[in-house]
């Protein structure tokens, strides 16, 4: 350390001035005052610094004012400009992370203010005999800030989210409206029989859309404002499958598709809502219709990863772009590319929700789009130690 570091006396400041910088230190842990010498060496290490930044007053005197900083701030200059600021003005405020000895880091608030020549007083264009830098950690306020805003990133998103489910009710409800009143149109003139047996064939067939659509809404709220109970018990595996295989596999062949089913060799038992299992199921399974194309293949198969069921749902159909799967299970999110489908886009979210509350998980893998698709829903075995009872709605 040369004769410029040690200013450790602070002649530069006046009575006035030490009475002031004393009662400031007095109980202030989280603040810090630095003394720098006017080439921005410091000086003195006073008030929690020590504690702020993790460096004994040894350690510290002598560091050049560039070590406050993080590397991405001295990489932006930030340092250079905060000295360049106070030389010109006097003064110059900042609120920014900065990095402890051991890595951590802290949001500090301060203020560098140049003390020129005259007992401390600020004289016009008199010589800078030193630099004082103090610091508040307001970490606290700073992550509360951080928080709002991820709060309200949230939100928007919702809105946004909203926004896209209300148009796709509104088409998804234009839809079977049109055929609907065609089919009205038609019992209105006809008086074949044939003619009013087809008319009322596509009125049925357009409601049962139309319930679908109410059915995707219904569930929709039920995630968003409260949730089910989930009664777990011992079930069969093998025959969950066997029996979620047989409702939709009518609705695969007639897509124009081959709906595989291979059981594991042994009967598997999970803990699960035997009702809830099979949504999750018929879920996965028609989501995977949706999305192949007329002469392509499902297969539904589990087998047992350490204490979990492990239930793959794989087809050879449109596939998954990569942009779309970080979000593929969130409420009202459905790939748009393609020729439309059916749905809001709620059935993968209600496959998350229930799997999470039964202690599981689900994810989804695609090579992209064109390559297929695979969901892998993952379950307790009964009896494992990752099944925990849950009766009650989680708070």
């Amino acid at each position: 350390m040369n004769e410029h570091t040690n200013l450790a006396d602070r002649p530069y400041l006046s009575d006035k001035s030490q009475a002031w910088l004393s009662s400031l230190l007095t109980g202030k842990v989280d603040v810090a005052v630095i003394f720098l010498t006017p080439d921005a060496i410091v000086a003195d290490w006073l008030g929690g610094a020590e504690r702020l930044f993790g460096y004994t007053k040894q350690e510290a005197l002598g560091m050049p004012f560039s070590a406050l900083f993080t590397e991405q701030d001295r990489a932006l200059g930030l340092d250079q400009q905060e000295l360049a600021l106070v030389r010109s003005s006097g003064a110059s405020e900042d609120d920014r992370w900065h990095v402890r000895k051991d890595g951590g880091r802290f949001w500090g608030s301060g203020v560098l203010t140049a003390v020129r020549g005259g007992g401390g007083k600020v004289q016009g264009d008199a010589a800078v005999v030193a630099l004082c830098k103090i610091i508040r950690d307001r970490t606290d306020v700073r992550t509360q800030i951080l928080a709002l805003e991820n709060q309200l990133a949230a939100r928007t998103r919702d809105i946004e989210r909203c926004d896209r489910t209300s148009h796709a009710v509104a088409h998804g409800l234009l839809n079977p409206m049109v055929p609907i009143l065609s089919a009205v149109a038609l019992l209105q003139k006809a008086d074949d029989a044939v003619i009013r047996a087809r008319a009322c064939e596509i009125i049925q067939r357009q409601v049962g859309v139309l319930k679908g659509l109410v059915d995707d809404l219904n569930e929709g709220a039920r995630m968003v404002n409260a949730h089910a109970l989930i009664t777990r018990e011992r079930v069969s595996l093998n025959e969950a499958l066997r029996t979620a295989a047989d409702g939709l596999r009518s609705s695969a062949e007639g897509n124009g598709l081959l709906l595989r089913l291979v059981l594991p060799v042994q009967t598997l038992w999970i803990s699960a809502d035997p009702v809830r299992l099979q949504q999750m199921l018929l879920n996965l399974i028609a989501n995977a219709i949706k999305y192949t194309p007329p002469g392509g293949h499902i297969t539904l198969s589990a087998t047992v990863e350490a204490e979990m069921a492990l239930i793959r749902v794989a087809d050879d159909g449109r596939g998954i772009a990569p942009d779309v799967i970080p979000h593929i299970f969130e409420l009202f999110t459905r790939e748009e590319r393609g020729a439309p489908v059916p749905g809001l886009g709620v059935g993968l979210a209600v496959v998350q929700d229930l799997a999470r509350r039964h202690g599981g998980g689900v994810e989804a893998r695609s090579a992209g789009i064109g390559s297929g698709s695979l969901f892998a829903l993952r379950l307790p075995l009964f009896g494992s130690v990752r099944q925990r009872p849950d009766k009650t709605p989680p708070t």
